[in-house]
């Protein structure tokens, strides 16, 4: 018991670091030129610059707030502050996906990575909807889920930085990190919190259908 519970603990930590970290660095952009800090983005400011600036500034702000959506201690003392952060946390999620759709048209990669970040924005917005929806509905259990997968999502950004360190050490270039970060990157976060709950569940005894 106490183990699990110092891994619980040291799971928060490391989501809430992770992300306020990736969060900020992904913000380099402000302090210095797209060319100098981003050069594998700098192609588009010639050609979809709204759509840059807003993937670019709206994804970041959407993962430095996910760790507050899951804060449970501020869910239930401050309701309001939860639901107008979630609102805060959804718009940023909306405007960075759509302008995420609108970058892939002039994306550098391969199809198969073109595929790959097609589909993590189309479910990042599909998801963060879902759980929107939910939640006006007064279906609060429901809504946490679908948040929760929203979030995994949101996370694959870290993931993706997590997985292109090593690939990129070993002399891959930006580009072709892709061909893998494309997809495992949202892909192993979703899958954990799939796969977290159903174990609790099965370590509970709880049924299946109950998750």
């Amino acid at each position: 018991m106490k183990s699990a519970l110092t891994l619980a603990t040291t799971g928060r930590a490391a989501f809430w670091g992770l992300s306020l970290l990736i969060a900020v660095g992904s913000l380099r952009w402000l302090l210095a030129p797209i060319a100098a800090v981003m050069p594998d983005m700098q192609h588009y400011t010639g050609l979809v610059p709204l759509a840059l600036y807003g993937h670019i500034l709206f994804a970041p702000l959407a993962l430095a707030l996910a760790p507050l959506q899951l804060w449970q201690g501020l869910r239930s003392r401050r309701p309001r502050l939860h639901r107008a952060i979630g609102y805060g946390y959804a718009m940023s999620v909306l405007i960075a996906g759509l302008s995420s759709l609108a970058l892939l048209p002039h994306f550098l990669g391969s199809i198969w990575a073109g595929c790959g970040f097609f589909l993590l924005a189309v479910l990042w917005i599909g998801f963060t909807a879902r759980g929107v929806w939910l939640a006006r509905a007064g279906e609060f259990a429901a809504h946490r889920r679908w948040m929760l997968r929203s979030i995994a999502l949101t996370f694959g950004a870290v993931t993706l930085r997590l997985l292109m360190a090593p690939l990129m050490a070993a002399g891959w270039s930006v580009t072709e990190t892709y061909e893998i970060t494309a997809w495992a990157s949202w892909l192993l976060s979703l899958a954990a919190v799939e796969i977290w709950p159903l174990r609790r569940a099965l370590q509970k005894g709880t049924p299946s259908g109950a998750l």
